[in-house]
């Protein structure tokens, strides 16, 4: 089998030539000397001003800036605009130095921990009175703490069933009402944050009152109406977060804004008086900002680790359409908004970001989107991510490449998260990445809920490796399609170890789910094997409206062997494979 990646090699962003302009950026630097090897800058904003006054001059060669290792932390995020654009002849590159790891972080450290009552630890967080710095996310020695919760989520049952929901006609009241006793009289109720899982997304939303003995929860407006199959009922599966007397297991957290201490209990082995802990001040790490007709071109970014951000719910709620999209209170029914991304591009055109890493994420990974033409992803360990691990999408973008990336883990928040996230886009490609380990949908391509002509044409999502998906939800699988799309192609995907949990509720899971619409799409050397219900199954279309060449879909043993080819080549290409297999990452304890 000749698949038509394979053998094809791009130029790597990272391989500047020699620079004629090169700055340096080190932590020990200072951003009133040269920016030369020998006297860094210390900022990424200093390095940044450097550039632009090259690129006013007028870019006769490429400009590097390299980093030194160790950690960056942004007061807020890095923009690049016009006039930080490379040339169609010249690039501008922002390198990790050799075999040093660099993180770019939107955190910062908590320290001076004291031991308190019952096993617990507290710091006094200043910045966090008075609810100025309420975030939702905490690392402890690299590893994602939990905020104070119940059921645990390390129960037997971590999940508690509603008895009832109930939004007035009005908007104005909404209650829900689980099993008297469940929950614990709690003080601040109106701190506490409720999950309740729909189908394939979720909700989240704020409480204003619990009455525990009744187990009446009456949720903070404002409210708004939704699809049964999303919206809270009886039925549905939910657990609380966010409050101190939810604060019983190693691991937990909790942070109290009226008195700006942070509570944490360690895990077995964690010293608190060593400790690196993180909390993260920003919701995006990196900014491209280009306009029509005036693109951010040819800017690159390598071997850099991006960390530490957050998200938190609008006023008016969380209530998941798909894939981190969502509607809140106010948004007229409309999909609001989706769910930000730590490295936002619009208006890119030939830029890169590749070989380092996205981990640590309260929101999205990364995204392509508005008039991003041509971009590259590739290389990169997405991992620990509240959100989606890449998005395409948003303005048509065309012609961008997510290739040979380690994608697992993302999800974490909000569970109707995907790996990887194909809108209304043009000639997409999707290649060589490995993808698991995710509580919905491995990758997921269209944008339309019909079967009408939309500018989505000519993607191609080939020689992924996509398992262990669809942990926590339901109605998806390893490959998701949607929508009218000619001349798109899904070639040579390994895809198994479709799940299905106990907290499902709704259609089945399968190792490819083609949604309402879907047309015109080649199926070619696909292999699929141990799924919950269906290898591949239709809603709202029909096999035939689709060409379908050699795949092989049956029992393991099977087309293991009989399609042995695509077993082989799918995931990462050699180079990355092998970087990925040895620990693409140093220990995360260094974040």
């Amino acid at each position: 089998m000749a698949l038509a990646l394979v053998g094809v090699s791009w130029t790597a962003a990272g391989g500047l030539a020699a620079a004629a302009s090169e700055y340096w950026v080190a932590p020990n630097g200072a951003d009133d000397q040269p920016g030369t090897q020998d006297r860094p800058f210390a900022t990424l904003a200093r390095a940044q001003q450097a550039v632009r006054q090259e690129v006013a001059k007028g870019l006769t060669e490429d400009v590097r800036v390299t980093l030194q290792g160790g950690e960056y932390r942004l007061d807020k995020p890095l923009t690049l605009s016009p006039e930080d654009t490379g040339s169609t002849a010249h690039r501008i590159g922002y390198a990790a130095a050799a075999g040093q790891r660099v993180i770019v972080s939107g955190g910062r450290r908590i320290a001076r921990w004291r031991e308190g009552e019952g096993g617990t630890w507290v710091a006094d967080v200043p910045e966090a009175t008075n609810g100025k710095w309420a975030f939702t996310q905490l690392w402890v020695n690299g590893r994602l703490a939990v905020r104070a919760r119940t059921p645990n989520a390390d129960d037997a049952n971590p999940h508690w069933q509603l008895a009832s929901a109930e939004l007035s006609a009005d908007l104005k009241q909404f209650a829900i009402r689980l099993a008297p006793g469940s929950l614990k009289p709690i003080g601040r109720a109106e701190g506490v944050e409720v999950m309740i899982a729909g189908n394939w997304e979720i909700n989240r939303k704020r409480v204003a009152k619990i009455d525990a003995a009744s187990g009446v929860v009456e949720l903070a407006p404002p409210h708004i109406g939704g699809p049964e199959y999303i919206q809270p009922a009886a039925g549905r599966w939910c657990y609380f977060e966010n409050a101190i007397e939810m604060l019983d297991q190693p691991g937990e957290w909790f942070l109290d804004t009226a008195a700006g201490k942070l509570y944490y209990r360690p895990r077995e082995g964690e010293d608190m008086t060593r400790a690196m802990v993180v909390a993260p001040v920003l919701e995006q790490l990196v900014q491209i900002r280009g306009a029509e007709g005036r693109p951010v071109r040819n800017v690159h970014f390598t071997g850099i680790t991006f960390a530490h951000t957050d998200w938190p719910i609008p006023a008016g709620g969380y209530q998941g359409v798909q894939a981190c999209h969502y509607n809140t209170a106010g948004s007229a029914g409309s999909s609001s908004g989706r769910i930000p991304a730590a490295i936002d591009a619009r208006f890119a055109e030939s830029c890169s970001v590749e070989d380092g890493e996205l981990v640590h994420l309260g929101g999205c990974g990364i995204e392509l989107g508005e008039g991003c033409v041509d971009n590259l992803v590739q290389g990169n360990r997405i991992t620990d991510v509240a959100g989606n691990g890449v998005n395409v999408g948003g303005g048509v973008p065309r012609g961008n490449r997510v290739l040979n990336n380690h994608i697992f883990a993302c999800g974490q928040r909000f569970y109707g998260a995907v790996g990887i996230w194909v809108g209304i886009a043009e000639r997409t490609t999707v290649a060589h990445n490995l993808v698991h380990d995710l509580p919905y949908t491995g990758i997921s391509i269209g944008w339309e809920w019909s079967d009408r002509p939309t500018p989505c044409r000519e993607n191609v999502v080939e020689a992924n490796h996509v398992y262990n998906v669809m942990t926590r939800l339901c109605d998806g699988g390893c490959i998701y399609t949607l929508g009218w799309q000619p001349g798109t192609v899904i070639r040579g995907n390994h895809l198994h170890d479709v799940r299905r949990s106990q907290f499902a509720q709704g259609a089945p899971n399968n190792g490819m789910f083609i949604d309402q619409g879907s047309k015109g799409y080649l199926f070619e050397k696909n292999v699929i094997h141990d799924t919950s219900a269906e290898l591949v199954r239709f809603n709202q279309c029909e096999h035939d409206w689709h060409t379908w060449r050699d795949n092989h879909f049956g029992k393991r043993e099977e087309v293991l062997a009989s399609g042995k080819e695509t077993v082989d080549i799918a995931g990462p290409q050699p180079a990355y494979r092998q970087r990925f297999a040895q620990g693409h990452a140093a220990d995360d304890s260094s974040q």
